[in-house]
């Protein structure tokens, strides 16, 4: 029923029934009630408004919501959640929402909704569903049971609640844990916090492996890692901490851990105050490292610098000797004085092996600083008497070095040595033999009275030592061959290839060391380590160049051999016991080829070489030697680093090869590039007429 919309005017609503009925007369009248049903309908707008705003409340909040009737069935779904499933309501009632579960949640899921159905209680479970997309995202679903006023439930109401970011931030939170505790296990290296007011401590799982407590069973307390701490350490530890806490800095502290088995490991620990809002110290965070290792690695390398040293000065002595001394022979027996120096010897001496009679001849011999010879030595009186003293005869035939930490007792040593000895107050000895072309050529003997053990280092310096005794005895074979003036013209250009390669090698491993120690002041093993590894690269590289620079004074060597087999021992005698493979390869008759060529075919050898060693951090060192009717080529070939031929290499000897080849009417050529190695191949004419 309407009305005026004028404001003064109510509008009521009313219900009218009424019905008709004849008169007498015969007209037809109508009988009726008019009821007022304002309130009726105001009641039933708002019920239509409540359920207007209840259905939009339940698609505007941030969750998906269900009802389902008391077996489980769903009766009802929000809009919002069939828009995510890509679903119609249809497809979605009763128990069509299984399909849209992930199989690998699907029967949890039912097992548990099952559970919370019987026994009518509130259900909460994490589970992924399918997106519209197909893809799967993690929901948290909550329901709640109503019940009438018997307590029968009578519905299910259900919230879905995406939960996906969460989900992804814990797994990535358990990832970043896990990667935290692997590399505190690779690093041994702990965390821990501790609480200023309460003493509560927190302490990571390699912490605890440091303290040498189970991660898994030890639930951590401050009490027993002081436990662990050594005695003697504790109350500088709790002083240094205290004082820290009192100043509200950082601290930082080494010690000694006692673990169970009475095994010590040395820790260091640094410390960092945590503040509240308002300044006060809360806590402090910190770490401990196992530096055990770093510790032994300190001793060794304080050790191996110490050698090293020696080795430099040694060696640097002996470079000034070479250049100063007016006599080869001179020159031999200050190398053997400076040896025995720096190994604090009671003797040193070298013999040389008679080839033509298999004998040991005397060479030269120091005590301290004097140069003197014993008669009454048993290789004296007897020079063959070598072969039956098994040290001799080891070190001899292998080549390598031989020590002797305990003459009286070494079962190698023989009686009438042994009791010379004796005699001399000799307890230890050390044997190295001197190599020409890898041959054994002699040996020095450096006898030692009551010390410790030797160390690699210290046998490493002996043997380069040794080298440039040999390399001296060469000087003195080649003087008695050749005129003073060309002796001494020869001497000082060795004296300077041998001062720009050793120099210059030793020179790196000062530097190494050097900055082995800087690491070591900033607690830095790994580098220390590295720089210790990189010293003693250098060192074996600068004995090589020694073994290289003594071979090279032998040219005469191809007098002995064909110029084939002096190539490949020269090779093999420079990269035995290198990372440095060699490979020969010979194709075609060779004819005798000139001595001038033989010679200049070997430098060219020994200067190609000497680059792939200095330079191309190379493992394979190929040599191929073809000869045919027209042409000889001589192929040497490395797997390196490589360079660009045209760029300037003033220190790779190209311009003294170029020189060499041209001298024999040949042609030299350079293959090289970056990454891909280097080929130099000599090309000669097979009837010596000049190719040029």
């Amino acid at each position: 029923m309407n009305a005026n919309r004028n404001p003064d005017i109510f509008i009521k609503h009313l219900g009218v029934v009424g019905h008709g009925q004849g008169s007498e007369s015969g007209e037809v009248e109508f009988v009726g009630a008019a009821m007022d049903v304002t309130a009726a309908k105001e009641a039933e707008e708002r019920i239509r408004q409540n359920e207007r705003e209840l259905r939009i409340t339940l698609e505007t909040i941030p969750a998906f919501v269900a009802s389902t009737r008391p077996d489980g069935a769903i009766d009802f779904v929000s809009q919002g959640w069939l828009d995510y499933l890509g679903c119609s309501r249809e497809e979605m009632l009763d128990w069509g929402w299984t399909k849209t579960a992930h199989p690998e949640d699907l029967e949890r899921v039912l097992n548990n909704w099952q559970a919370a159905l019987a026994g009518g209680e509130p259900f909460e479970i994490e589970a992924r569903l399918r997106r519209a997309d197909g893809k799967y995202r993690w929901f948290l679903s909550r329901a709640v049971p109503l019940r009438d006023g018997k307590g029968n439930v009578v519905k299910w109401y259900t919230t879905l609640t995406d939960i996906e970011d969460r989900k992804q931030a814990e797994a990535k939170l358990q990832r970043s844990e896990a990667s935290l505790h692997e590399a505190q296990r690779l690093g041994h290296m702990g965390s821990f916090a501790t609480s200023v007011s309460s003493g509560a401590f927190i302490a990571s799982p390699e912490l605890l492996r440091i303290f040498g407590f189970d991660p898994d069973k030890k639930n951590p307390m401050v009490e027993m890692f002081r436990e662990r701490i050594h005695p003697a350490d504790l109350p500088s530890l709790l002083e240094i901490f205290n004082k820290a806490r009192s100043a509200k800095t950082n601290y930082e502290v080494d010690y000694r851990i006692v673990l169970a088995d009475g095994s010590i490991t040395y820790a260091h620990s640094v410390g960092h105050p945590v503040f509240n809002a308002s300044g006060d110290l809360v806590e402090y965070l910190g770490t401990t490292i196992d530096v055990t290792e770093h510790k032994c690695a300190e001793e060794a390398l304080r050790a191996s610098e110490q050698v090293a040293r020696g080795q430099v000065e040694a060696l640097a002595q002996n470079l000034d000797i070479l250049a100063s001394a007016p006599a080869p022979e001179n020159l031999i027996g200050r190398m053997l004085s400076t040896i025995g120096r720096f190994l604090s010897a009671q003797s040193v001496v070298l013999w040389l092996l008679n080839e033509s009679n298999d004998l040991l001849v005397l060479r030269a011999a120091a005590e301290g600083a004097s140069f003197a010879t014993d008669p009454e030595h048993p290789l004296i009186k007897n020079p063959s008497s070598w072969k039956e003293d098994k040290v001799f005869q080891e070190m001899l035939f292998t080549a390598a070095p031989v020590v002797c930490e305990d003459i009286e007792h070494d079962p190698r040593v023989s009686s009438a040595m042994r009791d010379y000895f004796r005699s001399k107050g000799t307890r230890k000895l050390l044997a190295i033999p001197t190599l020409v072309s890898g041959h054994v050529k002699g040996f020095i003997g450096i006898r030692h009275e009551d010390r410790p053990p030797y160390r690699r280092k210290e046998v490493e310096l002996a043997q380069a030592l040794a080298h440039q005794a040999m390399f001296a005895v060469q000087l003195d074979q080649f003087a008695e061959q050749s005129q003073q003036a060309a002796v001494l013209e020869e001497r000082n250009r060795m004296a300077r290839d041998i001062h720009d390669t050793l120099a210059q090698g030793f020179t790196g491993v000062i530097m190494q060391l050097e900055a082995a120690e800087k690491a070591l002041e900033h607690h830095r093993p790994k580098q220390a380590d590295e720089h210790l590894r990189q010293a003693g690269g250098l060192a074996r590289q600068s004995l090589s160049e020694a073994r290289r620079s003594v071979h090279a004074l032998r040219p005469q060597a191809l007098k002995k051999e064909n110029f084939w087999d002096a190539l490949k021992d020269m090779i093999k005698s420079i990269t035995v016991g290198t990372v440095l493979h060699p490979s020969f390869k010979i194709q075609g008759k060779i004819s005798r080829l000139p001595p001038v060529w033989q010679e200049n075919l070997l430098h060219i050898g020994q200067e190609a070489l000497a680059n792939t060693i200095k330079y191309a951090h190379a493992h394979k060192f190929g040599t191929r030697l073809m000869s045919d009717p027209k042409k000889l080529r001589l192929e040497f070939s490395d797997d390196g680093d490589g360079f660009k031929p045209q760029d300037q290499h003033d220190g790779r000897g190209l311009a003294g090869m170029r020189e060499r080849v041209e001298q024999m009417g040949g042609e030299l050529k350079i293959a090289s590039s970056r990454s891909k190695g280097t080929k130099i191949t000599v090309v000669l004419p097979s009837n010596g007429k000049s190719m040029l």
